[in-house]
């Protein structure tokens, strides 16, 4: 005769306190889960500074000087982002920008050395509108959680920015500029580099990073609506391991929100290294790290042109010979100032 056995059910009590467990096990995993999307997320932040480092290099083999940033705010109304395109591997939507509009497609020398020409986008309504709706796979930062149309006539949008250094950014507002001119406060504006205000000087001589608004691709007397010389491996005297070249930013913290085609957008070159990182005062989601709380409008440039991300502890930067490095929020001033400069002559030491 067989015998039954009965099984006992499990107590109200013993399934409470087994939910319970669960929950403390998920609660103990969920930040370690976390922690590695971010660290993915980190991972391509990083991996599309790389890009953007080979292909300005790239360019460089080709024309003898990086990409410029600077149109003289006229014709052809594009950044150096764009310029490097071909050399990214977006050649395709480089030369489909180039056949839209109204056609109106040139070229301009690059470099008087060995006469490198390049074509440039057209001019128009119908070039402009084009090329605000490409998105290139690089220019984004997955941990910026913002969607891929920026304000503003929805420009698409960059989480990159190429460096002015160590340069004066003055704002609109007389009484938010606490990072212009400290006195005592360390490295400032190397001189005579980084005085020109914004960058928007001719002269790459006072001109402290590796970007600068208005300049050209040609030298002094050069084609209509161009001015000075872009800047080249051969202006980086304090070593390209030591220079910052490109880094991470925050649409939400800027007011020139044209995006990444555009020469006067976030993307070109409005980041100074003369505001600390991830200073968070005049960006519209901020609710730590906002140091001038009366202070918030975006157009006190010398609080929102700066590098900033949604990484834990600091922002990630690519240096000029092409390494991508995580620079923490709290790195001494001196440092990241004199790792701003291109030609200060100031010893860098350990960052």
């Amino acid at each position: 005769m067989s015998v039954l056995r009965r099984w006992r059910a499990f107590t109200l009590v013993e399934l409470l306190v087994v939910i319970a467990i669960i929950g403390i096990l998920i609660a103990l995993l969920l930040p370690a889960v976390q922690a590695a999307r971010e660290a993915a997320r980190r991972s391509q932040c990083s991996n599309n500074l790389k890009q953007f480092g080979l292909a300005l290099h790239n360019y460089h083999d080709v024309s003898k000087v990086f990409a410029p940033a600077g149109q003289n705010w006229g014709y052809p109304y594009i950044s150096w982002q764009v310029r490097i395109m071909p050399y990214a591997e977006q050649s395709a939507s480089y030369n489909a920008v180039k056949s839209w509009g109204d056609n109106q497609v040139r070229t301009i020398p690059e470099s008087d050395e060995g006469n490198t020409r390049w074509a440039e986008a057209p001019v128009g309504p119908g070039g402009l509108r084009a090329r605000q709706s490409i998105q290139a796979p690089y220019t984004r930062c997955p941990s910026d959680g913002a969607g891929n149309l920026e304000r503003n006539g929805n420009w698409m949008s960059t989480n990159y920015s190429g460096s002015l250094g160590s340069q004066r950014t003055p704002s609109a507002d007389g009484n938010c500029q606490p990072y212009l001119n400290q006195a005592g406060a360390g490295v400032n504006y190397e001189d005579p580099g980084g005085n020109a205000d914004h960058g928007n000087t001719c002269s790459k001589t006072t001109l402290s990073g590796m970007f600068g608004r208005l300049i050209g691709a040609s030298p002094q007397g050069g084609p209509r609506g161009y001015c000075g010389e872009a800047v080249g491996i051969a202006d980086v005297t304090d070593g390209t391991s030591n220079t910052i070249f490109v880094g991470e930013i925050l649409p939400e913290c800027n007011d020139h929100t044209a995006g990444w085609w555009h020469y006067n957008g976030m993307g070109n070159a409005h980041a100074s290294t003369s505001v600390p990182i991830n200073e968070m005062t005049t960006c519209t989601n901020a609710s730590s790290r906002v140091t001038f709380p009366n202070c918030r409008a975006q157009s006190n440039w010398n609080l929102s042109w700066g590098f900033r991300s949604k990484h834990p502890g600091g922002a990630q930067f690519l240096l000029v010979d092409g390494s991508v490095r995580f620079l923490s929020e709290t790195i001494d001033y001196r440092t990241y100032q004199r790792l701003g400069g291109r030609r200060d002559g100031q010893p860098v030491g350990q960052f």
